[in-house]
């Protein structure tokens, strides 16, 4: 089943990874891909081992709205996206430095960077609450199979991390520029991520707590008490999706008018 779950995971990520390749009419080297999907993929760790170190994290008993949201941003935004960003920085840096890769970051690349830092992360994720032995046993008893989680998580969570890649990527389109590199809109990219990854996971994690909390069967959860959580998710996912579904536009629409004018002065 290990085999099975990690087959899942890499070959819906690498069906992910050719969507992001024809998100945008200029196709990136696939050297740079690997690069950012290998940089994506070590970004969990830091995360992972800060669980190991505290152990359990404690949570109320019944969340509210305002215990969920901050959760939201302490125990996944925050740092995922910050972890995230670094690999996507050190990506910058590596595509701007070194020959084999690229010595000049274009808007497509910039924009296409995060969106595979964060198939990388979510590939990750995903091979690791699949191989749990717990989560395995429940998707077993409630939906028939555990490899519901990975394949599930692959084309959600993954589809979800990319959107927030391309929240990042819009603002990190202007992150380099002929004038060095500009910090705020490095700023204005995490911070977009940020408030996505919050979003998404406001509405969802008093519900997978609940879920989580002792093993209960979906049956047992209260679904009125967690009524305005899901309300929130229903409204709120597609919402992510939909404005990063916007940001592809806005960039495919962006390069097209950054190549008539090279064009024109060609």
């Amino acid at each position: 089943m290990t085999a099975a779950a990690i087959a899942i995971v890499l070959t819906l990520t690498g069906i992910w990874v050719l969507v992001v390749q024809v998100l945008l009419p200029a196709r990136i080297k696939w050297r740079v891909v690997a690069l950012a999907l290998v940089l994506g993929a070590l970004s969990p760790l830091p995360i992972f081992l800060a669980l190991d170190l505290k152990g359990a994290i404690p949570f109320p008993e019944n969340p509210g709205l305002g215990d969920a949201l901050s959760a939201s941003f302490v125990l996944a935004a925050v740092p995922e996206e910050l972890v995230k960003g670094v690999a996507v920085l050190i990506a910058i840096l590596l595509l701007r430095h070194f020959s084999v890769f690229h010595q000049e970051l274009d808007q497509s690349t910039a924009f296409r960077l995060p969106i595979l830092c964060g198939l990388g992360f979510a590939a990750v994720e995903n091979v690791a609450y699949s191989v749990n032995a717990n989560l395995a046993q429940m998707a077993a008893a409630q939906f028939g199979h555990p490899l519901v989680i990975p394949l599930a998580r692959t084309l959600m969570a993954s589809m979800l991390h990319a959107s927030l890649g391309c929240l990042m990527g819009f603002f990190l389109t202007r992150f380099v520029s002929a004038r060095g590199l500009n910090w705020s809109a490095a700023l204005a990219a995490y911070a977009a991520a940020v408030i996505g990854h919050a979003a998404v996971n406001w509405g969802l994690i008093a519900v997978a707590f609940q879920l989580l909390r002792g093993g209960r069967d979906i049956d047992e959860v209260n679904v009125v008490t967690l009524l305005p959580h899901i309300m929130l998710a229903a409204i709120l996912i597609p919402t992510v999706v939909i404005c990063a579904i916007v940001t592809v536009f806005l960039a495919r629409r962006r390069l097209r008018r950054l190549a008539r004018g090279t064009a024109a002065i060609g």
